[in-house]
């Protein structure tokens, strides 16, 4: 994402909410959880983040990401950040429309190449210390999956004369095909002397800088953002596709297993999305799309056009075209827009303060309910001073985790194994937009645990929530988060209950967190414990068969919600529209409890 390049830990939980000033409003949301249908498995990778390369570089005013020159954290950058969840990284971030050369990156530090990675041609170039053998040595220290990593690859050669200047000046390697070839095969190939792309053993360079296993990387996405008009504009996508296709044969005869993505524009109406969609050089090729959506909550920037509800209208049904043509979905980069050309450092913090925090959130939510999106990134980690700075560099040279960063870390664990279908109603917000609250749920594989967050996205009116389907379960926790401005730098945390009414009283721009276990339902004493019935597989996968023909069978999920009934007598029963879980059998000669594993 081409962002301008201007170069404390979670809000303490206060013992008295103070909040946004507001009006109680009588109008009533809900939201109605139904946890026999899963929407989106792993909705952890919502929260991926994306990470510039120029981590370790120094700017006009010193350093200007996390890094010191020897390519180490700077301590008191990591004393906010070792333990941030990192479920997905992409990389290198803006570095990619710099002309990042990975291979300049590799390696002894002493033997680097230094690399010219700034916009202004006038900045030196410089050795990159947090190189891209440093980054996956991170993400390994992080406990992240390599499938989760994905790369953003150059698609510019310099030998190509039709670029355009500022690409040519940019963004434009040397070789980009071979390029692209080789950083696979130093990623993902065996140090056994394959060499699948001969010449230089680029699996025996690794091992020779300390790495002996291959990466396993997957994901890999052309380009950044090559409909943008200093690239091929809007109109250009079957040049885009025409540059890209010698690129990904070449990757891909060296790993046929790696999973291509094309950036489109984040329309399904775009006449560039829609040749991307269609084209016929891609099928076979690609793995999915990505695009970036920028979003704002500013009343003055017109919340229906730039807000989530607006880009909710983009996204569900770009979503659904890639899967009617075999490919998954994924959000680049997102983010809160800033808006205005030269922001002040004001307009640059605000869409990482408070106001970011819960336009995130509700985006976040929103996207959970899409089935086709596989993941997201956050725009963009690695540079503290830069336009966006999730980590802000204070002028006294402290840092602060900004609000929208602490979020991540606070929803990270209540995103469980799944995303589970939800409907919403509300009413409209204060600014016009369609909804003042919208929810979500997450629950863990066997539905043992169940969470439920919602956000109030109305800056002025507080609205209840009644929150229904939630049968057989437990209330462990209900917190309310909260901040006393939009531009609020910490939030707060207080338990919150239900009113007399039985909802949950939302003040203005607040977060509402309910977790919930499974109550035991007391069913044990009303297995039967003879051989009378036996069922079998147990796990069942597709089909449950019987010892003996039932009748009048009902069978429950452990919530305790009827989801099979047959009258007829029978010796087996399908299981297929069944998630995985515990469930109890009822019939006519007794009951028994088994389980389904697909």
């Amino acid at each position: 994402m081409k962002r301008h390049n201007k170069l404390s830990a979670i809000g303490a939980i206060a013992s008295i909410l103070f909040i946004i000033p507001t009006v109680v409003v009588s109008q009533i949301a809900t939201t109605s959880i139904n946890v026999s249908t899963t929407v989106m498995a792993n909705p952890k990778l919502l929260l991926g983040i994306t990470y510039d390369c120029r981590s370790s570089l120094t700017g006009t005013t010193g350093s200007i990401g996390y890094h010191n020159t020897d390519g180490t954290f700077i301590s008191s950058i990591d004393s906010i950040f070792n333990d941030f969840p990192m479920a997905g990284l992409r990389y290198p971030a803006n570095g990619i429309m710099q002309g990042f050369e990975w291979k300049k990156s590799i390696g002894p530090i002493s033997n680097r190449i230094p690399q010219q990675l700034f916009s202004s041609q006038s900045m030196p170039a410089q050795v990159l210390n947090f190189g891209f053998d440093e980054f996956m040595g991170m993400t390994a220290a992080r406990g992240v999956d390599p499938k989760n990593v994905q790369i953003m690859v150059p698609i510019y050669d310099s030998a190509d004369g039709s670029l355009t200047s500022s690409v040519q000046i940019n963004a434009a390697i040397p070789n980009v095909v071979q390029s692209n070839a080789d950083w696979v095969e130093y990623c993902n190939s065996p140090n056994d002397g394959t060499n699948p792309g001969g010449g230089t053993d680029w699996a025996a360079l690794r091992a020779a800088n300390g790495h002996a296993l291959p990466y396993r990387i997957k994901i890999w996405n052309m380009g950044n953002e090559p409909y943008h008009v200093s690239e091929f504009d809007v109109t250009g996508a079957a040049a885009y596709i025409a540059k890209i296709i010698p690129i990904i044969d070449a990757m891909r005869a060296i790993d046929p297993t790696i999973q291509i993505t094309v950036t489109v524009v984040g329309k399904v109406s775009s006449g560039w999305t829609q040749t991307i969609l269609n084209s016929p050089l891609l099928q076979g090729k690609i793995y999915g799309i990505n695009t970036h959506y920028f979003l704002t909550e500013n009343a003055t920037a017109g919340v229906i056009t730039q807000g989530v509800a607006a880009i909710q209208g983009f996204l569900t049904p770009l979503a659904a075209a890639a899967q009617t043509n075999g490919y998954k979905m994924i959000v680049g980069d997102q983010a809160h827009a800033i808006l205005s050309n030269g922001p002040s450092q004001a307009e640059q913090d605000t869409a990482m303060q408070w106001q970011g925090a819960s336009v995130t959130v509700d985006f976040l939510l929103a996207m959970s309910q899409i089935s086709n999106l596989e993941r997201s990134d956050y725009w963009t980690y690695g540079l503290t001073s830069a336009t966006w700075h999730p980590i802000r560099k204070n002028t006294n040279g402290t840092y602060t985790l900004m609000p929208t960063a602490a979020m991540y870390k606070k929803l990270f664990p209540l995103f469980l194994d799944n995303s589970v279908a939800v409907t919403n109603t509300s009413p409209s917000a204060s600014d016009g937009n369609p909804y003042a609250v919208r929810s979500s749920a997450f629950a863990s594989s066997d539905l043992s645990h169940l969470n439920v967050i919602a956000v109030n996205r109305d800056k002025n009116n507080a609205f209840p929530l009644q929150v229904n389907g939630i049968t057989g379960y437990t209330l462990n926790s209900s917190k309310i988060l909260t901040a006393t401005s939009l531009d609020a730098e910490v939030f707060t945390e207080s338990a919150i209950t239900i009113d007399n009414n039985g909802n949950y009283l939302m003040p203005a721009m607040s977060i509402l967190v309910l977790e919930y276990s499974q109550t035991s339902l007391g069913i044990e004493k009303f297995v039967s414990t003879s051989n009378e019935i036996n069922v079998y597989p147990n796990p069942a996968n597709n089909i449950i068969s019987f010892s003996e023909t039932l009748n009048n069978i009902e069978i429950y999920n452990i919530t305790g919600e009827l989801v099979i009934s047959k009258i007829a007598k029978t010796n087996s029963l399908s299981t297929s529209g069944l998630i995985d879980g515990t469930y109890i059998l009822k019939s006519d000669k007794g009951t028994i409890k088994f389980n389904v594993k697909h």
